[in-house]
C-alpha cells in the first residue's frame, strides 16, 4: 500500500465520488482525504464513497471514512 499523490489528477478522480457521498463535509477546497487526511468539518458516518474510487484502488488503500479517519498510510 503506498501513500496517495496530492496532486490536481487525483483531486478530480476523487471529487467524482466525493460529491454525492453522504459524509462528505461539502468545505470549499477540501478534498482527497487519503491523500490529505481529516476534514476540518464536523461529520458523521452516513456513507461512503472511498471503495469504488479509482485513487483509492490506484494506490491499493482499502479503508473508508478518510474525511474522519484521515490519510491512507
Amino acid at each position: 500500500m503506498g501513500k496517495v499523490e496530492d496532486n490536481e489528477g487525483n483531486a478530480a478522480i476523487c471529487l467524482q465520488n466525493c460529491k454525492p457521498c453522504l459524509t462528505y463535509p461539502g468545505v470549499e477546497g477540501e478534498a482527497l482525504f487519503c491523500a490529505r487526511g481529516k476534514s476540518s468539518a464536523p461529520k458523521s458516518k452516513k456513507g461512503c464513497n472511498c471503495g469504488i474510487c479509482d485513487v483509492q484502488k490506484k494506490y491499493g488503500c482499502d479503508d473508508l471514512y478518510y474525511c474522519i479517519n484521515g490519510a491512507c498510510e
